[in-house]
């Protein structure tokens, strides 16, 4: 194709949108990743400052803002290499067994913990497939991942379908709708997370299939 024919404003729109399409899959990351670091930092600093206040009373805010992100940082790779050996794991197991005694507690701990590992790149498994459901209205389609099936007393078969809110995957919908409502994609689970990640700039394309 002889590009010389192309008027100019096409290729600068063409450009734009390329350009724009490129920011907002690197943007997307960046922001997904300070909104968790930030919810960190102010949980961190809700709970050290009250100890430690008195000795860092004088301390200018920026100075005292300074201490708890690198405590943060300190809490998070102590973490990691106790997470990464063999007795570092058994001893968050045995915190974890602790935590799990506590009824309120061991709902919320136990269903985060579930949802941070079904979008674990190694732990994606959790979700069956991706799918498109009529949602939130008649008419409209929302992407979802297909998490089980179910059968009533009637015999008739239900999808199990969770539908995230995007760019953070992490929150959303549980809907339960007839499996011959479900529209199945060819996507793989990886391609689903990045469509609602990317603002859906990283939508492939796909055949349905019923």
């Amino acid at each position: 194709m002889d590009t010389s024919a192309i008027p100019w404003t096409t290729k600068v729109r063409g450009r734009f949108r390329g350009r724009m399409a490129s920011g907002v899959v690197a943007l997307v990351p960046i922001v997904v990743t300070v909104a968790v670091l930030r919810f960190l930092f102010s949980a961190t600093s809700s709970v050290l400052l009250p100890l430690i206040g008195p000795a860092v009373a004088a301390w200018p805010p920026l100075a005292r803002a300074a201490l708890s992100l690198a405590i943060l940082l300190a809490v998070i790779y102590v973490l990691g290499e106790l997470a990464t050996n063999l007795v570092g794991r058994r001893i968050l197991a045995f915190v974890e067994s602790v935590v799990l005694r506590v009824p309120l507690v061991k709902v919320v701990y136990s269903a985060s913990k579930q949802v941070a590992a079904a979008f674990d790149g190694q732990k994606a498994r959790a979700f069956k497939s991706v799918v498109y459901i009529e949602f939130p209205r008649q008419g409209m389609r929302a992407i979802g991942f297909e998490t089980s099936t179910t059968t009533d007393d009637s015999g008739a078969v239900w999808s199990t379908v969770f539908v995230p809110t995007t760019p953070n995957p992490t929150t959303g919908f549980l809907q339960i709708v007839p499996v011959d409502d479900v529209i199945r994609t060819d996507y793989s689970v990886e391609d689903g997370i990045k469509i609602v990640m990317s603002l859906g700039v990283l939508a492939p394309e796909f055949e349905m299939r019923a």
